[in-house]
């Protein structure tokens, strides 16, 4: 026991002793202008070391000094500014004139990836050829060897710049880089983002090849943690994990995302690639693929379904009218500014196997989209939804303000009173709808589609049924009230159902005018004309309806009847239709027209009376 303490006292001697004379006869400021030479010829930055640099011995053998920046040839600003430097070095290699660095830590730092901080070319300076010429060194006749094996990066911030894009700044980064062989680094990355009111703070780590460095680099994002907070989210926020392929060249500069798997609150999912070439105008190529994907959950209070209480207190009231309408929060067509898509390019592809929008379940969703510099195309826009199919095939023109729009809808076996609550419509009507559009207009909210959108509608309904009003019940009724030839109703049911129900219509700024309806039962064929508004959620239809069946006797006024068009009026609030029917006039020209058969053939059995002839030539004229 007494030896091993002996040794370790000797040890420690020799040690302390060692470092003693290495501070004494090794002054660190005799290899500085070689760091600063063999930076600037390897890379043609020049580092700026402000202080004298100093010894550190413990905890570790480091060398100290103050403020430092690195700058690019003929830069507006430096690209790496920070407080003060620390390199970790090891003693023995000192000893044969090497720089073994272990670590060389920046604290304080601010990084700047900017335009202003890229090296700039003077136009009338003379390009130096290059050279093999190797500096000496500052004393001694052997050369100092500098070998860094990590670098570390504390509590600093990095300012990122495409061409004249917005600064993006990366706050609180911590950065740790650990060479594992001369191609490649592990790279350790943490840090917050914040912009627009939202906060990014995230975790990774990755493997990166610099075998092609400064042309190209790539990296393995093998783990990848994230939580993003703020505006417009969910009040816990946005987190989850991820990993990706990042690829990058200089020359054309171009960033591809590869490989993408991207987890969002234990929900949702992404995978695919997204490839970016950062031109003056940039060009973007996103391909992404998901099982489930749902923006409720993402976004928070953001979208709300349009049928619960918090977006119903969103809806103005217009016209003084005691119901909400369409939401009037966005009104001067000046909002409707889709400027942002001028400034670039890009190719979507976007499809989920589920995707849930404001309480909307949709299934197999697809959209596809080409965007040519404020020219948007959205190719493909479609779903199963409601027990249904849907394509909103849509082109946006945004190199105009306000942004027009234009959309052909196509609408296939969409359960209707689902849809109708959705749209915080009242549920009148159910059915299957099926809807051919063609519509225009400038904006791409509701308020701009019932306010600035014109186009024509072709809807059918199968098996539609119309809630709050039986109208053979009601032609039926007002008949037996004026004639005992006629049946009461034994149907008092409160609806009317039809196999099909088609309409023509044209949307005119919240006006709809309807052109031409016909619906069919087995006991009833209506037709009619109207028109309808959207903001008021009212209408004014006029029906002529045949009832077929259904009168409860057979006579020769029934047998009439059964072949007339009855005139019906249904006008009102959606969610409280009125009607007006007067079957008195029916019934008189009935009258008159049994009452003009029976003279004519008492006129046709008296052919031969001269002032019956007259009076016969009379009622034809009428």
């Amino acid at each position: 026991m007494k030896r091993l303490l002996t040794t370790l006292i000797i040890l420690l001697v020799v040690i302390v002793a060692g470092l003693t004379t290495l501070v004494m006869l090794v002054n660190p400021n005799d290899f500085r202008d070689y760091i600063v030479k063999q930076v600037q010829k390897k890379s043609g930055y020049q580092l700026v070391l402000q202080d004298d640099l100093r010894w550190h011995v413990w905890p570790k053998l480091s060398i100290l000094t103050g403020q430092v920046s690195l700058t690019a040839q003929n830069a507006q600003k430096p690209a790496i500014v920070a407080e003060n430097m620390r390199l970790d070095v090891e003693l023995l290699p000192l000893l044969s004139h090497q720089l073994s660095v272990k670590e060389v830590m920046l604290k304080g730092a601010v990084l700047r990836f900017t335009p202003d901080s890229q090296p700039q070319q003077r136009l009338q300076a003379p390009i130096a050829p290059e050279s093999d010429i190797h500096y000496p060194v500052a004393t001694g006749s052997q050369a100092w060897k500098l070998d860094i094996a990590r670098i570390k990066i504390v509590d600093s911030l990095l300012i990122w710049q495409a061409g004249h894009h917005s600064q993006l700044n990366v706050r609180g980064m911590n950065l740790l880089l650990e060479r594992r062989d001369p191609t490649r680094v592990d790279l350790n990355l943490s840090s917050n983002i914040n912009q627009n009111q939202q906060e990014l703070a995230f975790e990774l780590g990755a493997s990166v090849d610099i075998s092609g460095y400064p042309q190209k680099m790539s990296a393995d994002i093998n783990a990848f943690e994230y939580q993003l907070k703020g505006i417009g989210l969910p009040s816990a926020g946005i987190q989850g994990t991820g990993s990706a392929t990042v690829k990058y060249q200089a020359s054309p500069e171009l960033i591809s995302l590869q490989k993408i798997a991207l987890t969002m609150n234990d929900e949702s999912e992404l995978k695919g690639d997204i490839t970016a070439a950062l031109k003056d105008q940039p060009q973007y190529s996103i391909n992404l693929t998901s099982t489930t994907l749902n923006l409720d959950n993402l976004l928070g209070g953001g979208l709300l379904p349009k049928n619960t209480p918090q977006a119903k207190q969103d809806y103005r009231i217009e016209n003084n009218s005691s119901k909400p309408v369409i939401a009037t929060s966005v009104s001067p067509l000046s909002n409707y500014d889709l400027a942002f898509l001028r400034g670039f390019g890009a190719d979507i592809s976007l499809t989920a196997g589920k995707f849930i929008y404001q309480g909307m379940n949709i299934d197999n969703f697809d959209l596809k989209a080409v965007n040519d510099n404020g020219m948007a195309n959205i190719t493909t826009l479609s779903g199963n939804v409601f027990g249904g199919h849907f394509a909103l095939p849509t082109t946006i023109d945004a190199t105009v303000a306000p942004a027009k729009l234009q959309t052909k809808p196509r609408l296939q076996k969409i359960e209707l009173q689902p849809l109708l609550t959705f749209l915080a419509l009242p549920p009148t009507f159910s059915g299957q709808l099926n809807v051919n559009g063609d519509l225009l207009g400038q904006g791409y909210d509701e308020y701009a589609v019932s306010h600035y959108w014109q186009g024509d509608l072709n809807i059918d309904v199968e098996n539609v049924r119309l809630k709050g009003l039986n109208i053979p019940q009601l032609i039926q009724q007002s008949f037996a009230r004026a004639t005992d030839q006629v049946s009461q109703p034994t149907n008092t049911d409160d609806f009317t159902e039809a196999k099909k129900m088609s309409v023509k219509a044209q949307l005119d700024r919240g006006e709809v005018k309807i052109n031409e309806l016909v619906a069919t039962s087995g006991i009833l064929n209506i037709q009619g004309q109207g028109k309808a508004n959207l903001l008021k959620q009212s209408c004014d239809v006029s029906l002529w309806v045949q009832l077929t069946d259904g009168w409860g006797k057979q006579n020769e006024l029934v047998r009439r009847l059964a072949k007339l068009s009855i005139p019906l009026r249904v006008y009102g609030d959606w969610d409280n239709l009125q009607y007006t029917l007067n079957v008195e006039p029916v019934l008189r020209d009935e009258l008159q027209q049994k009452v003009k058969k029976s003279i004519k053939e008492w006129l046709e059995n008296n052919r031969n009376n001269e002032d019956l002839k007259k009076l016969g030539d009379l009622l034809n004229k009428k």
